[in-house]
């Protein structure tokens, strides 16, 4: 009898005794904003070069927010980060559950050649005038260049500012209409002749040139500037 008595008050004690309180813990403008950022790089982390989060600045107007769950975050529609980007912050506190939407700057940084001053139309492109520079390539709507190599010897022809990413369009090798040297080689055998390039090319681009003596047009690849060769 005082065994089952002794088990009911300890029974008792346990059903009466005080639940601990799960305190929520206040949540800064801080934390939610080095939640974001830190989201948006994981995700990618896959990508080439390295990954620039800009996150909008937080209302500081924006009353308090306390949770006593981990912060969940998730991007607002599933959509795909670019340029642009807005994450879905959400705490899912049963008594007190919210969220709110945070919208982010996305910068592509990669290493690309740009210019170390203006060039003038019709410059040759020489060693002095590049170096590498780390630039958003959301902002470059054409090819770019990671090798300044490729780069010097080439004629510019539209101007390209200082310090600006250098593409595909602002140069050329052989450029439309102007007169080039044609190399044909067929083994040990080399013979030179005067063409027209037809279209602009850079380094290893194959483009049509047409000879003046046959009046025909010729395919061949850009090895130099102002040279194109056939038969290779």
């Amino acid at each position: 009898m005082k065994r089952i008595i002794a088990h009911l008050f300890l029974y008792s004690a346990l059903i009466l005794s005080p639940v601990p309180a799960v305190f929520a813990s206040e949540i800064s403008h801080t934390t939610i904003t080095a939640g974001v950022s830190d989201y948006v790089h994981s995700i990618l982390a896959e990508t080439d070069g390295s990954t620039r989060v800009q996150v909008t600045s937080l209302d500081e107007r924006m009353p308090a927010r306390f949770c006593t769950q981990a912060l969940n975050f998730t991007l607002a529609g599933n959509q795909i980060p670019d340029r642009h980007a807005t994450v879905q912050v959400e705490c899912a506190d049963p008594q007190d559950p919210w969220r709110l939407y945070v919208s982010v700057r996305i910068q592509q940084m990669q290493e690309i050649v740009v210019t170390q001053r203006n060039l003038a139309v019709g410059q040759i492109i020489g060693e002095n005038d590049l170096m590498l520079s780390e630039v958003d390539i959301h902002q470059v709507r054409d090819s770019v260049f990671s090798n300044p190599e490729a780069l010097i010897g080439a004629r510019v022809k539209r101007r390209i500012g200082a310090n600006q990413a250098i593409q595909a369009r602002h140069t050329c090798f052989v450029c439309r209409g102007e007169d080039v040297t044609i190399i044909s080689q067929a083994g040990n055998l080399q013979i030179t002749a005067t063409g027209v390039a037809r279209s602009d090319g850079l380094l290893g681009e194959r483009i049509t040139i047409r000879n003046p003596s046959s009046n025909k047009d010729i395919q061949g690849v850009v090895t130099a500037t102002g040279q194109v060769t056939i038969g290779r």
